[in-house]
């Protein structure tokens, strides 16, 4: 499966996005705030609640769209980026978050397994999460794994304008 994605990703000789790349650092600190978020839940709330919220939130949170959010996390709010389908050019669905999120997710759902849970995500969620980085990095389109498995991209919102709004 993951190889089937990675042959989708857009060659580095294709022609620019029609938006520019949004910065790697920001998606990376939006990330960041979304996981001290997943952390915070985790812990906060009662067990096995908690942990189950947190790993919901993991996957579902790009898929936000009501009140001030749309297809953005916290993260993403903050930072004024966010989540759109590639296809209707629409913010992501929770549907479309799920989908992106599942390899963030993969690695979420074995930090909420204590020991044997953690080994795994230091083991297989760390290298995970660097690879997407470096997708990131390295794609012209700045499209992760993540990214090519829901048909999503990650634009600039003060970019947007009406057209994020359907």
């Amino acid at each position: 499966m993951i190889s089937l994605a990675l042959s989708q990703l857009p060659a580095a000789s294709t022609s620019a996005p029609q938006h520019a790349k949004v910065s790697v650092v920001n998606r990376v600190i939006a990330k960041v705030i979304d996981l001290l978020i997943v952390i915070g839940v985790a812990w906060a709330v009662v067990y096995p609640a908690g942990p189950l919220l947190a790993f919901a939130y993991s996957l579902l949170a790009d898929g936000m769209n009501f009140g001030p959010f749309r297809g953005q996390s916290i993260g993403k709010k903050i930072l004024r980026i966010c989540v759109r389908n590639i296809h209707g050019k629409v913010p992501a669905s929770f549907k479309d978050s799920v989908l992106r999120n599942a390899p963030v997710g993969v690695a979420t759902f074995f930090g909420i397994i204590p020991v044997w849970g953690w080994l795994v995500l230091i083991l297989v969620g760390v290298p995970l999460m660097i690879m997407e980085i470096y997708l990131m990095m390295t794609v012209e389109s700045g499209h992760r794994l993540g990214d090519v498995m829901g048909d999503t991209e990650v634009i600039e919102t003060k970019k947007l304008g009406s057209e994020l709004i359907a």
